[in-house]
């Protein structure tokens, strides 16, 4: 029997076209033939049994593939006369192509009186997809390719080998772009912006803090400081590198000068310009839980731990290891008798993200929003 195809990229209702000879093709008893035709997008009904649900960039990756290769891929609706116009296979390109402004669509006729037969096929459908040749992938499609059809970070850190990449920031560009020729900036020196400051200085250094607050005293100091960890990890021609670079041959700015009081030194200076009812949220690496605890009891009392939950964060993050961690800590402490938020929260806050502090994207180490897990906090805060 004759197989029909027709590719109209752009085209909403495209007329009737038979490209090619004809082929023959071997069917199920649900079939006569195999023909592709064209019909009305109002005749054509979704089961309310399907079970795919829509996701968003999926929907913006259909869209863009259906604006630029048309609707080359057919539905498969039945068309047993109880089960008329039901659409077995294709729910989801029947949505996009109703957004699109579509007035006829392709479809491939199925003949299955039988509803339990049509859910069975509509499951395999949905979930008989084969699974993809990630060494053909690499091989053959580069990682920006890849991204563009809808594949995501997280299947390229599982499949892809990771590599330090090192990160590129040309300081003099920068500076060029914005046409700064002179920095005159000072350790001590106190900038106002608008109601806030800011001061380039050491928060070890009793000296800079009581500057930066004048007469004022803090409600609250929220801080992600240095971990004390080790900076200075690689080295690059026997010395580590300042500022930016390979991640294995950075060393933070005088982090490697770090005492190792260093969080007494500079939460001593907080306790100085603290209200009475204080409240302090410091985020750290699990290795230094005990010495923050111990710091915090010395003037408040501490009150939880939060787990900031980085669902974004991927293997590129750390490479080469194993295991890595989705999840940093933030200690909470308060002055003694202070009270706490008990107003309960908005429902979806409080059930999916009641140990989440917020999460965020970026790049070279985040996935974007539009690509990445859709549940981040920060829309509920």
């Amino acid at each position: 029997m004759p197989v029909y195809f027709k590719y109209n990229p752009g085209v909403h209702s495209p007329p009737p076209c038979h490209l090619g000879e004809p082929k023959t093709v071997v069917h199920s008893s649900y079939m006569e033939n195999i023909k592709v035709e064209y019909v009305d997008i109002r005749s054509l009904k979704k089961p309310p049994y399907n079970p795919r649900k829509s996701v968003e960039a999926d929907e913006v990756q259909l869209m863009e593939s259906i604006k630029k290769f048309g609707t080359v891929d057919p539905l498969i609706v039945n068309n047993a006369p109880e089960r008329m116009g039901i659409v077995i296979g294709g729910n989801f390109r029947l949505s996009v192509l109703k957004k699109l402004g579509y007035k006829e669509v392709p479809v491939v006729f199925v003949n299955i009186p039988d509803i339990k037969q049509e859910q069975e096929l509509n499951l395999r459908l949905n979930r008989n997809t084969g699974s993809w040749d990630w060494k053909i992938l690499s091989e053959y499609f580069n990682e920006d390719f890849l991204a563009g059809v809808g594949f995501t970070s997280e299947e390229f850190d599982k499949y892809f080998p990771s590599d330090d990449i090192p990160e590129t920031f040309d300081l003099a560009k920068e500076l060029k772009k914005l046409d700064i020729t002179n920095i005159s900036v000072q350790k001590g020196d106190v900038y106002a912006l608008g109601e806030h400051k800011l001061c380039c200085g050491d928060s070890t250094v009793e000296e800079d803090v009581l500057k930066l607050m004048g007469s004022e005293k803090a409600d609250m100091c929220m801080t992600d400081e240095p971990y004390l960890l080790s900076y200075l990890g690689g080295k690059r021609h026997g010395k580590p590198t300042e500022g930016f670079g390979a991640k294995k041959n950075r060393r933070y700015l005088e982090t490697d000068v770090l005492p190792n009081n260093f969080i007494s030194l500079w939460m001593a200076n907080v306790a100085k310009v603290a209200k009475p009812d204080f409240s302090i949220i410091s985020f750290e690496n699990w290795k230094n839980t005990r010495a923050m605890w111990d710091e915090i009891e010395k003037y408040w009392k501490v009150r939880n731990m939060i787990i900031w939950r980085l669902k974004n964060r991927h293997q590129g993050f750390s490479a080469k290891y194993k295991f890595f961690s989705k999840y940093d800590i933030a200690m909470v402490g308060t002055s003694e008798g202070k009270g706490l938020n008990s107003e309960p929260e908005e429902e979806l806050l409080q059930n999916e993200f009641e140990t989440a502090l917020y999460a965020t994207s970026g790049k070279p180490h985040w996935e974007g929003y539009e690509r990445g897990k859709k549940d981040q906090p920060t829309d509920f805060i």
